[in-house]
């Protein structure tokens, strides 16, 4: 298993955030960032380049966020993890920082988004802001203790998160043509706890849509010859939001007891559980005709040939 290796800087200058070639989740990760720190960030200018994507942010600090590693640390689980934990020893560096500012044990602090402030005394604190312009001032700091607000984090996830969920699909299937049309959905998924819900949500639409595509049509066929009889988008077909109903989406949040901020994946779960969900409502819809199993893609034809009696595959029927 992969290492993710992050590291995170505060300063004055100006801001730039690096993404190595490989798609680094970096819109997440600043998420994960500004949780960890508080920060408002502003207007997000992206600028693409060959090798990567470089994010221009605004004045007051910089933020810089490296990919070391490998593929694992494109996921939340990876990546995710070690932004939370950098972002939280920047958090606790800058308190040192701001005691030195304060005139004030570091313990005597308090956190609150943005900045640290005296316990007992909300007036007397101090910003990120100001305790990144402080950290490269000559600021006398305690003895060990130097300037610039930076951290680095190595995170080996320690064990897998475990997503789950339960779904529900009621079909419609017409027995003079096969066809079949989905008529409901609910979803109920957990994930752990939601970085950002929006994106959670729009996970869980693709995968659900990408469900109903291969249970009921994605299929790549080939002739006596060796060709592809799937080559166009003509004959191989995908879902679209003629074919999807609206989505009924639940949730239930039981953090992971083996990740940072309790969070588990989402990318493929709505994949793992729609095709079994829409093949099981036909299978029900079909029973009356003794149908008790079908092969996937449940096409109009494969849906027709087993209510006469003649599926594709005779060998995989129970009696």
């Amino acid at each position: 298993m992969d290492l993710a290796t992050l590291g995170i800087c505060l300063s004055s200058a100006a801001c730039i955030v690096t993404q190595s070639t490989g798609g680094l989740i970096i819109g997440m990760l600043l998420f994960l960032v500004a949780a960890g720190l508080t920060l408002i960030f502003g207007v997000l200018k992206v600028i693409n380049f060959t090798h990567g994507s470089f994010y221009m942010l605004g004045a007051y600090f910089a933020l810089t966020i490296f990919q070391l590693t490998g593929s694992y640390t494109l996921t939340i689980l990876g990546a995710g993890a070690a932004t939370a934990i950098v972002a939280r020893k920047v958090r606790e560096r800058a308190r040192i920082v701001a005691s030195a500012m304060l005139e004030v044990n570091p313990a005597d602090l308090e956190w609150e988004p943005g900045r640290w402030y005296v316990r007992g005394d909300p007036d007397q604190g101090r910003t990120l802001a100001e305790i990144a312009l402080a950290a490269h001032s000559d600021l006398e700091l305690p003895d060990g203790v130097e300037g610039h607000l930076d951290a680095s984090c190595v995170y080996n996830p320690p064990n897998l998160t475990y997503p789950c969920g339960a779904y529900i699909c009621v079909v419609d299937v017409d027995p003079g043509t096969g066809k079949v049309s989905v008529r409901r959905f609910i979803a109920v998924d957990d994930c752990g706890v939601r970085i950002n819900p929006m994106i959670v949500e729009g996970q869980v639409h693709r995968g659900l849509a990408d469900g109903i595509g291969m249970a009921l049509m994605e299929s790549i066929a080939f002739d006596a010859d060796g060709n592809c009889l799937g080559g166009s988008f003509m004959d191989y077909l995908l879902p679209t939001s003629v074919e999807c109903p609206s989505w009924e989406l639940g949730e239930t949040v039981t953090p992971s007891p083996h990740h940072p901020i309790g969070a588990k994946g989402v990318g493929e779960s709505a994949t793992v559980g729609s095709p079994p969900a829409v093949v099981n409502a036909v299978i029900d819809a079909l029973r009356p005709y003794g149908i008790r199993h079908a092969d996937m893609p449940l096409t109009p034809a494969q849906v027709w040939r087993a209510i006469q009696g003649r599926p594709l595959r005779t060998d995989l029927a129970i009696s």
